[in-house]
């Protein structure tokens, strides 16, 4: 998850040690949730969103008149995951990657964005309708309709 979200396979290697590192660390309370597994989630995916922000605090500085969507690092190597993931803005992208490759709920998804649940399901379905429509551009292409 950290990886669809930053795009950069060592930091989300880092990610996933940090967030392992603070559930250590509360494990007396972490362990009584009754999903841990979604506290460490959400904790991966702040830490996640987090990066991306300083990545685009750096871009932004660096260039000035840069695009927000724009993310510099590795990103191209996102392909392993989906190559269509890397069409959608950040935010489609958190968002298809929280829903759909974390498996969280809206409410979930809303929560660690800090966004409304209506606007996580806006996102998504912006993201799905362009997913779709390379999905069909492709298949045109390749002759497969």
């Amino acid at each position: 998850m950290a990886y669809g979200i930053t795009g950069d396979r060592e930091e989300a290697l880092d990610i996933a040690q940090t967030a392992f590192a603070r559930a250590y660390e509360r494990w007396d309370r972490v362990s009584r949730l009754d999903r841990p597994g979604a506290w460490l989630n959400r904790v991966a995916a702040n830490e996640a969103l987090s990066w991306r922000r300083r990545q685009q605090s750096r871009l932004t500085r660096l260039v000035p008149g840069s695009s927000h969507d724009a993310v510099p690092g590795p990103e191209e190597t996102l392909h392993t995951i989906n190559p269509a993931l890397l069409e959608l803005s950040r935010e489609q992208r958190a968002v298809v990657v929280l829903r759909y490759y974390a498996d969280l709920s809206v409410d979930e998804v809303a929560g660690i964005l800090k966004k409304r649940p209506g606007t996580v399901r806006a996102l998504t379905a912006q993201a799905l309708a362009r997913l779709r429509k390379r999905v069909h551009v492709e298949e045109d292409r390749n002759g497969d309709r």
